[in-house]
C-alpha cells in the first residue's frame, strides 16, 4: 500500500499537481527511502505553503546523502518560506560556496539578496551568474529590478528589452517591462508591455492590476473606469483588484466610493477583504456603517481574530476603553492586540502599561516606525528623559530653504512659480486618498520623481538631494547610540523612494500620523497661503501629538511655521500633521520618504 501511494504522489508530482502530491506525501514521507523521492516532496511541500513539512523532509534528506550545495540551497527556499531571510542568506551563501559555477544558486542568491533590500549587492552576484549564463533569462530579468531600485532606468529598460528578445513568450520578461514602464510614467509604452503579458498569460491579475494603475497614472478617468470594469468582471474577488479601484473611485470622486467592495463583500465575504472594507469605513469616519459590517462577519464567520480586531477599532472610536481592556484580556489572541492593548492603556493613564506593550513591539520588530511612534509616546507620558534623545528636534530635524540651492532670488522665484504651475496640472483627482492623512485636499497618484520626467520636477528632485544628503549623511556619524533607531536604520546610499505632491485649500489638514515605509521623511513648501502668519499656528507643521486619546493631554512640542521653498526634514516615527487654515490660497507641498530603494519594478 505504501508503494501505491508513493508512486500516486510521485505521479502527481511528475503530472504538477502539487497539491494532490503534497497531500500524498504526507501520507508516506516516513517510508520514502530515495533521496529524488523526498526531494520531490520537499519541493511540493514548499510550493504548496508548507515549509514546516519541508523542513521535516529536509532532514530526512540530509541524512541519506548529507550536507550538499542543492540540501543547502532548499534550506535557504525553506527558510525563506518562513520569513527568516538572514538564515536564507546564510544557506543560499554556502550554497553558493560549494558550487561555484552554477549560476541557479547566484540566482538564489541574488535573489534573496534583492528581497533583503541590497539591490547593489545583488547586482554583484547576477553579472558573475550571467558570466557563466549570458543568456540566462531569470538573472537578465532579476539584474533589471535590482538596476531600476538603483535609479539606472536605461540600462534596466535594455536588460529587459533583451530578455523580451531572447524568450519572446516568456510573460516575465514583458511583465517586469510592463512595471518599469509604468514606474517611469511611459503610459503607451507600459500597456504594450502589459497588454503582451495579458496575451500570453491571460489570467496574471498582477499584469491586470498594473495595467490599471497606469491608466490611473496617466489621469485617463474614463479608460481606467472600463479597465476596471473588465478587470472585475474576470477577477470579481482579487482583492488588489478591489482595492486600487476602491482608491480610485474615493479620490475622483464618485458618490458611491465603497460601491467596488461592497459589491465584493455581498457577493464573496471572506475575512481579508472584510478588514480591507472595514479600514476605509473606520477611516472615513463611517462608524455606523462599521458597525453593520462588522454584525454581517459575525454572521459569516463568529468571533474570531479579524472581528476582535474591528471590535476594538470601534471601541476605541466611541472611547469604550476599559471594555477594550477587559476583551484583551479575555482573548485567546491576546498577543495580536498589543497596539490596541497600547493604545486603550494611553487613554485610560495606565503609562506603564502601554511603555510594556509599545517596548514588545519594538523589540519584536525594531524598525517599525509605528512603533517607534507609541514606544516614544510612552516615554513622554512617563517623563522619561529617553523621550528627548528619540525625539531630538535640534539635532534630528532639518530645516532649510531651497533659495540656498540658487545664485539669484530671482531665479529661484521663477523656478518655484514654474514648479507651482506643473504641480497643479499633476493633480489629476478631486479627493483625498483614503487610508491617508489628508483631509480636504488631493495627493499626485504614483511616485512623483519617477513618474514625471518635467525638467522642472526632475530639477526638483536634484536641488532636494543637494539639501538634503550631507544633513542625512551626517547622521551616519553623529554621536548616536547604536540602538537609536535613526542610527539603526541608517542607510548607506539614501534613495527618495517614494514622492508625491500634496494640495490643500481652505479647512484642509493633515491629521496626526507617522510614515511606515520610511526612514526620514519631509515636507517641502512650494506655494503658502497668505494668510499662515506668526499670529497663530494656523496652517503650521506640528510635532509631537499623537492621533489617540491620552488621559494627560499631550500637545504638540514643536512647530514649523510654512515658508515658501521651506525643506523640513525628520524621522519617519515623529507624530506630525497640520493644523487647517481659513483664506484663499493652495498649500502645495512635495513630499519624499528615504531610505531603501523602491522596488516597485
Amino acid at each position: 500500500m505504501s508503494i501505491k501511494k508513493i508512486n500516486q504522489a510521485l505521479d502527481a508530482y511528475k503530472r504538477g499537481n502539487l497539491q494532490q502530491a503534497a497531500d500524498l506525501f504526507e501520507k508516506v514521507q516516513k517510508k520514502l527511502k530515495e533521496p529524488q523521492q523526498i526531494h520531490a516532496s520537499i519541493i511540493s511541500y514548499l510550493q504548496t505553503n508548507r515549509p514546516d513539512r519541508a523542513e521535516q523532509a529536509l532532514k530526512q534528506l540530509v541524512a541519506l546523502v548529507k550536507t550538499t550545495a542543492m540540501t543547502l540551497s532548499l534550506s535557504g527556499d525553506i527558510n525563506k518560506a518562513k520569513n527568516d531571510l538572514p538564515a536564507a542568506l546564510a544557506d543560499y551563501q554556502r550554497a553558493v560556496q560549494l558550487a561555484p559555477k552554477l549560476p541557479e544558486l547566484k540566482y538564489n542568491l541574488a535573489l534573496c539578496l534583492y528581497q533583503s533590500a541590497e539591490p547593489r549587492q545583488a547586482e554583484t552576484v547576477l553579472r558573475d551568474a550571467l558570466a557563466l549564463r549570458p543568456d540566462y533569462v531569470k538573472s537578465l530579468v532579476l539584474l533589471a529590478r535590482c538596476l531600476a531600485a538603483l535609479e539606472d532606468f536605461d540600462q534596466a529598460h535594455n536588460l529587459l528589452t533583451r530578455a523580451c528578445s531572447l524568450e519572446p513568450n516568456n510573460y516575465l520578461s514583458h511583465y517586469r517591462l510592463g512595471r518599469l514602464e509604468t514606474h517611469r510614467g511611459n503610459n503607451q509604452a507600459a500597456r504594450d508591455a502589459l497588454e503582451k503579458t495579458l496575451a500570453i498569460q491571460p489570467d496574471l491579475t498582477v499584469a491586470t492590476e498594473t495595467l490599471l494603475l497606469n491608466s490611473i497614472y496617466s489621469g485617463d478617468h474614463s479608460d481606467t473606469k472600463a479597465l476596471i470594469d473588465a478587470g472585475l468582471a474576470k477577477h470579481p474577488g482579487d482583492q488588489s483588484l478591489i482595492g486600487v479601484a476602491t482608491d480610485w473611485a474615493t479620490e475622483t470622486g464618485m458618490s458611491k466610493p465603497n460601491q467596488y467592495i461592497h459589491e465584493a463583500w455581498l457577493k464573496q465575504a471572506s475575512p481579508r477583504l472584510f478588514s480591507e472594507y472595514f479600514e476605509r469605513l473606520m477611516s472615513s469616519s463611517k462608524i455606523e456603517d462599521a458597525e453593520q459590517l462588522l454584525g454581517s462577519y459575525e454572521m459569516h464567520f463568529s468571533r474570531d481574530l479579524s472581528w476582535e480586531a474591528a471590535k476594538l477599532k470601534l471601541l476605541e472610536a466611541n472611547q469604550h476603553f476599559e471594555e477594550s481592556v477587559s476583551l484583551i484580556k479575555g482573548s485567546q489572541y491576546k498577543s495580536q492586540h498589543q497596539v490596541q492593548n497600547c493604545i486603550a492603556h494611553f487613554a485610560l493613564g495606565d503609562y506603564g502599561t502601554s511603555y510594556d506593550c509599545a517596548k514588545a513591539l519594538c523589540d519584536s520588530q525594531p524598525k517599525d516606525q509605528y512603533f517607534m511612534a507609541l514606544w516614544a509616546t510612552a516615554l513622554r507620558c512617563l517623563g522619561d528623559p529617553r523621550y528627548h534623545e528619540l525625539v531630538d528636534y535640534n539635532n534630528l530635524l532639518l530645516e532649510t530653504n531651497l533659495q540656498s540651492q540658487f545664485v539669484l532670488a530671482q531665479q529661484f522665484s521663477e523656478f518655484r512659480m514654474d514648479l507651482a504651475k506643473q504641480m497643479h496640472a499633476l493633480h489629476t483627482t478631486t479627493s483625498a486618498p483614503t487610508q491617508q492623512s489628508v483631509t480636504g485636499g488631493t495627493q499626485t497618484p504614483g511616485n512623483l520623481f519617477a513618474q514625471c520626467q518635467q525638467p522642472i520636477v526632475q530639477q526638483l528632485k536634484q536641488k532636494l538631494q543637494d539639501a538634503s544628503m550631507p544633513f542625512l549623511k551626517r547622521l551616519g556619524t553623529d554621536r548616536l547610540s547604536d540602538s537609536h533607531p535613526v542610527r539603526r536604520g541608517y542607510v548607506d546610499e539614501p534613495y527618495f523612494n517614494t514622492s508625491w505632491s500634496i494640495r490643500t485649500f481652505e479647512g484642509g489638514f493633515h491629521k496626526s500620523h507617522i510614515h511606515s515605509k520610511g526612514w526620514y521623511s519631509s515636507a517641502c513648501y512650494i506655494e503658502v497661503p497668505t494668510v499662515v502668519s506668526d499670529q497663530s499656528d494656523a496652517g503650521y507643521l506640528l510635532f509631537g501629538q499623537p492621533p489617540f486619546i491620552t488621559k494627560d493631554l499631550l500637545a504638540p512640542d514643536y512647530r514649523v511655521k510654512p515658508i515658501a521653498g521651506e525643506l523640513v526634514l525628520f524621522p519617519s516615527y515623529f507624530w506630525h500633521a497640520t493644523r487647517p487654515y481659513q483664506g484663499v490660497g493652495s498649500r502645495l507641498v512635495v513630499a519624499f520618504d528615504v531610505g531603501c530603494p523602491n522596488q516597485f519594478v
